[in-house]
């Protein structure tokens, strides 16, 4: 089976724990259009939790925001992640309620939504936002950069007992088709939902990278020829920044992800790293990213950096 598909039993199990969660989403009912709702709604008891919901991402917002008010915890499921660009105003509110209601109120909202290429579709089914909804005050932000992880990741980022802010979970569409045993696919994260985690022991040179463009790093490493390590950041927002300025140690650091190079979280985490290692640093920080601009069909997967473009750019600072 593959990732998607092994997340449906996922989130039946989560509405059957915690009967406040309801799940809402464009053609719920039918099992949704990632099928995440698939299990539960063949669920008589949890049927009645599965909402259907509008094709306008602000009232989805909108409504799973008033019912976070009234006690619920709801579980919102988006197309795609550009979608939320859609209910960008809607989103801001949500981040906004604990503060400005002087902390007496929390929105416990879990918002699922596919990013990135990897589904053939291109256009928005193909752009990675994480950098325009990591902006966003007040939103925790996390993706996942193992398929093997997506459903402990939709199982840590459900729980809101120690008042967590309201999170997107991003589902790189690269990921999502891969095959995955089931008995691989963890349930229990083992650390906190944003922390980042070292996935390739190096020395030479350090690689961070988050999504999809982890595999793609780990793959670079390796073909590099050098020692290179390995870091996943599993949060946009926030950055695990004193893991990152720990792992810096090696003084060559490279960053790769997927969309654009402007205004991401890959210039935020350079930001980080002049500002509390820059004393570290034994040659300039190297970005790689996908391709700037929209992409189509024909050439989605530009949206992602190549293994070749990663293994150069760790050459490029371990020769500095």
């Amino acid at each position: 089976m593959n990732a998607l598909e092994l997340l449906s039993p996922i989130v039946a199990e989560l509405l059957r724990e915690d009967v406040r969660r309801v799940l809402l989403g464009e053609d719920a009912r039918q099992g949704g259009m990632l099928g995440l709702s698939r299990v539960a709604v063949q669920d008589a008891g949890l049927a009645a939790r599965v909402v259907g919901a509008p094709l306008t991402p602000a009232a989805s917002l909108a409504h799973a925001t008033g019912l976070a008010l009234a006690g619920r915890r709801p579980i919102v499921v988006l197309p795609s992640a550009t979608a939320l660009l859609e209910g960008y105003a809607a989103l801001r509110e949500l981040g906004r309620v604990a503060a400005t209601s002087g902390g007496e109120r929390s929105a416990p909202v879990l918002i699922v939504a596919p990013t990135g290429p990897g589904f053939g579709l291109g256009g928005d089914g193909a752009e990675s936002p994480d950098g325009a909804l990591a902006a966003i005050p007040g939103l925790r932000v996390a993706i996942v950069g193992d398929a093997r992880e997506a459903g402990a990741m939709l199982r840590s980022a459900a729980n809101f007992d120690d008042g967590e802010a309201p999170t997107a979970l991003l589902l790189p569409r690269a990921l999502l088709l891969r095959e995955v045993e089931e008995a691989e696919f963890s349930r229990e994260l083992g650390r906190p939902l944003c922390a980042g985690r070292v996935v390739r022991e190096g020395a030479a040179a350090t690689v961070f990278a988050w999504g999809a463009a982890v595999d793609l790093a780990c793959a670079a490493a390796a073909e590099s020829g050098h020692d290179a390590q390995v870091v996943e950041l599993g949060g946009l927002s926030p950055i695990d920044a004193d893991m990152a300025v720990a792992a810096a140690a090696s003084g060559k650091l490279v960053i790769a992800h997927a969309g654009g190079p402007n205004f991401g979280p890959g210039a935020e985490l350079a930001a980080i790293l002049a500002d509390r290692a820059i004393l570290r640093l034994d040659a300039p920080i190297v970005r790689v990213t996908g391709r700037e601009g929209p992409l189509v069909f024909t050439d989605e997967m530009a949206g992602l950096p190549s293994v070749a473009a990663i293994a150069a750019a760790i050459h490029q600072v371990v020769t500095y």
